[in-house]
């Protein structure tokens, strides 16, 4: 667990490189931006989570992420994290730590207090196979569906 180092959207230019900061839509990206000459960016393949609502999401690609101020983003790494097991430890996160708000923020100190329930192999590790099984199954029938309301609205016209 780690926090960004300390940034503020308003200083940077339009670029390509996403801003994540606390919010609970469009994966926390509130501007793409261009680094500043130099800048380390924060590593992808983690959670960040957001201290106002616990909103998680699953960031794939390096980012900058808002840091500095008592509303900076989370950021979760497990060598083991992937894109489908981000989805899902994420959703886990989301759903589990509701009780957080804007009078009751999440804190660093906090967020090692809580517990979230995943799925485990015999020796009580994470079944990280399991997880990236289970998105895949979601992502599939998700496909299959859209696919059949695509076929419907092709149908109507």
């Amino acid at each position: 667990m780690k926090r960004p180092i300390a940034r503020s959207v308003s200083d940077y230019e339009d670029g390509n490189v996403p801003f994540i900061a606390s919010g609970n839509y469009n994966n926390g990206i509130i501007k793409f931006c261009k680094p500043k000459n130099n800048e380390t960016l924060d590593k992808g393949n983690c959670i960040t989570v957001s201290p106002i609502d616990a909103s998680s999401f699953y960031q794939d690609k390096d980012f900058l992420g808002r840091g500095g101020a008592g509303s900076a983003i989370i950021l979760l790494y497990n060598k083991n994290l992937n894109l489908n097991s981000g989805l899902f430890i994420s959703s886990i996160i989301r759903n589990k730590f509701t009780k957080y708000s804007y009078n009751n923020q999440l804190s660093s100190s906090s967020i090692t207090e809580e517990t979230i329930k995943l799925p485990s192999t015999v020796n009580g590790e994470p079944d990280w196979n399991y997880m990236n099984e289970y998105i895949s199954y979601i992502q599939t029938k998700a496909i299959l569906i859209l696919n059949s309301v695509n076929k419907v609205c092709v149908n109507k016209q």
